[in-house]
């Protein structure tokens, strides 16, 4: 399922002058607020392409902090939507609202080995090569344009399938990702890769995890109960930073009030009592 923003317009909020479509690096400017798009026609389609059989390029929307300077060092913050994930052209929740500065926004699409009607669009392991490559070649192109980004707080998450996505990325222990990110969040999505094939390596010690869950009759709340607690035991067990938050009276969505607290987690601030 796509991304639902409860009471929220869902957007990335792309006010801060022209956006620019470039393929160089040559062609971006570095300013404060800038946003810029890069296109990927080389790689393969994206899990939307694939889905809707329209050709366009991947693509990967960056938005600097208004804060944003040469001389500084600034991680990255990046939330992959659910269900096809879109086609990269910003992200689907008003990400100022989780990293209000500090921190460079980048939305990315999702993709898959292969996918026919009817398919099913789940991420899984046997997409992991795919969604791998993709993601590093998009990836090194932007650290490329904007240098001075730094792993320190950098956050990779998603919701649904995206989170399924970043889940098989570490259960694939793809050394690029781990390279490059320290925080990785999972809204409704990822609990089977994870508990199955990630917490238990020696390489999460250095990581912090967050997990947001619903408990709505409608999202099937018992299995996804099992697993977080399989989680938590195994995070425990080899002492790793790991945070589970049941959204009470949500079911697969990210309303407001838990927007905020994944801003929080993300921004290493103390969560209120409540959630911790």
């Amino acid at each position: 399922m796509r991304f639902r923003f409860t009471a929220f317009v869902a957007t990335l909020g792309l006010v801060a002058g022209l956006l620019e479509v470039v393929h160089g690096a040559d062609a971006v400017k570095l300013d404060p607020d800038a946003t810029f798009r890069l296109e990927f026609p080389d790689l393969p389609n994206t899990l939307e392409t694939l889905a809707s059989g329209e050709r366009q390029p991947a693509r990967l929307t960056a938005t600097l902090p208004s804060n944003y300077s040469r001389d500084g060092k600034f991680p990255v913050f990046i939330f992959l939507d659910g269900d096809k994930g879109g086609r990269g052209d910003g992200l689907p929740i008003p990400a100022r609202m989780v990293v209000p500065r500090d921190f460079i926004c980048v939305a990315l699409p999702l993709f898959k080995r292969a996918y026919k009607k009817d398919d099913s669009a789940l991420v899984t392991m046997e997409d992991y090569e795919t969604a791998s490559h993709a993601y590093r070649l998009m990836l090194q192109r932007l650290f490329d344009v904007v240098p001075n980004t730094t792993p320190e707080r950098s956050a990779l998450g998603g919701f649904s399938n995206g989170g399924h996505t970043v889940a098989v990325l570490l259960a694939g222990h793809d050394r690029f990702i781990l390279q490059h990110f320290q925080a990785f969040y999972f809204v409704e999505g990822g609990f089977g890769p994870l508990a199955a094939h990630v917490l238990q390596e020696p390489a999460m010690k250095s990581c912090r995890f967050l997990l947001l869950r619903g408990d709505r009759a409608d999202a099937k709340p018992e299995p996804k109960m099992h697993l977080a607690r399989a989680l938590e035991y195994l995070a425990e067990e080899h002492h790793v930073d790991f945070t589970s938050i049941v959204m009470r009276g949500y079911g697969h969505e990210l309303p407001k009030e838990y927007l905020s607290v994944l801003g929080q987690w993300v921004r290493g601030e103390k969560l209120s009592r409540e959630f911790q």
